[in-house]
């Protein structure tokens, strides 16, 4: 079974699954650290080239699933299901830390993780009154050490931040309150979700339709919850 990452015992291994930005920052972090960090990203292109330029040696993700204490999901929320459904979740050992960046995908059931596994939301960290603080939020807590796994994750791999706890509910309102206010307001955001979903190069299937009816709920729930203020 897969250590706790404040373990003694043994190195912590880490499955960091894309490698933009923020992901690439944590897996150096981490690596600096000496937690053994394996990189999941598609052969050739510019994240594999950058991967391989820090020196990591990008694997495949069932292969990094299986030998993960923690997995950490900085893939677009568009691409998680797939990559979840058949790179991740058949090979992921019971106990196992799974952390996202962002919610949506859990929060609207995209990606289902089994009850197996601790599954935790920590967002990025953002600077507040001259201090890092990043957030964290447990979704799933099988092996009852949940929260105290996510939270010294996030110390891990923000470098000892400030760290807060939340629920999926508010940060998921949240990046939606922000996505809606940068395309103009909620109904441009549903306008855009309309559009995507009308595409012609692809019949949406009965995940995708989901995942984006629950989102519009919370969108809606939230412009209820400013109009009766």
């Amino acid at each position: 079974m897969p250590s706790d990452p404040n373990s003694s015992r043994r190195v912590t291994h880490a499955a960091v699954i894309g490698y933009g930005p923020d992901a690439r920052e944590q897996a150096l972090r981490l690596r600096a650290i000496g937690w053994e960090v394996d990189i999941v990203v598609r052969s050739g292109g510019m994240t594999w080239v950058h991967a391989v330029a820090d020196g990591f040696r990008p694997v495949p993700a069932a292969e990094a699933a299986m030998r993960a204490d923690v997995v950490v999901v900085q893939l677009p929320e568009a691409e998680q299901p797939a990559v979840w459904a058949y790179g991740l979740a058949p090979y992921l050992a019971a106990g196992a830390l799974v952390v996202f960046a962002h919610g949506s995908a859990l929060y609207s059931g995209a990606v289902d993780p089994d009850r197996q596994l601790d599954v935790a939301l920590v967002t990025p960290c953002r600077v507040r009154e001259a201090e890092l603080v990043c957030r964290v939020a447990v979704h799933r807590d099988a092996t009852g050490h949940a929260l105290e796994r996510a939270l010294a994750f996030a110390r891990a791999a923000f470098g000892s931040p400030k760290v807060e706890t939340t629920t999926l509910d508010l940060e998921v309102g949240a990046d939606l309150s922000e996505l809606g206010a940068k395309m103009g307001g909620p109904a441009a955001l549903m306008a855009e979700w309309d559009r995507v979903l009308a595409s012609p190069s692809h019949e949406p299937d009965e995940a995708t339709l989901t995942y984006y009816e629950r989102l519009r709920a919370k969108v809606l729930a939230g412009g209820r919850k400013r109009g009766a203020a």
